[in-house]
């Protein structure tokens, strides 16, 4: 319990808003630089917010978070300067260094700052420009869906 505590402390030390994390059982891997958060998972950090069965934050030799992969039922809400995103995926990985997020499987998407729509099985996002790359599979291409003013 004590690392669990270390940990959180850390993550909400490395980003300037703050971090709340909530799941139904937290798991400290000090050997393999991670945290496990299961059942319900939970991460907010500003407007931005990502639930998920499972999210796993793993760190660098630094101590500093360099990736979150959440997978099982991932819904999530993107906020930044240039992005206002919400949707669903199966996986997503978000790498803070990048600000860029990772969506597999099933994507939707929908783009509240440029009113439209996404889909596709991996869709990358990168919040600091607000860009997005799609791509679709053989059996059912990348859409993008966009209201004409």
């Amino acid at each position: 319990m004590k690392n669990i505590f270390f940990v959180l402390v850390l993550i909400s030390s490395i980003y300037a808003d703050k971090l709340e994390v909530t799941a139904d059982k937290f798991t400290a891997k000090d050997a393999d630089k991670m945290v496990i958060f299961e059942g319900h998972a939970r991460i907010v950090q500003g407007s931005t917010t990502i639930n998920a069965s499972k999210i796993v934050v793993h760190f660098d030799d630094a101590n500093s978070a360099k990736s979150y992969n959440a997978t099982g039922g991932v819904n999530f809400r993107i906020k930044k300067l240039k992005a206002n995103y919400r949707g669903s995926c199966n996986k997503m990985t978000y790498l803070p260094a990048k600000q860029s997020y990772i969506l597999r499987g099933d994507v939707k998407v929908k783009d509240s700052l440029n009113s439209r729509e996404i889909s596709g099985q991996k869709i990358n996002i990168y919040a600091k420009t607000g860009g997005f790359t799609i791509v679709g599979a053989k059996s059912k291409q990348a859409k993008l869906i966009f209201d004409m003013k």
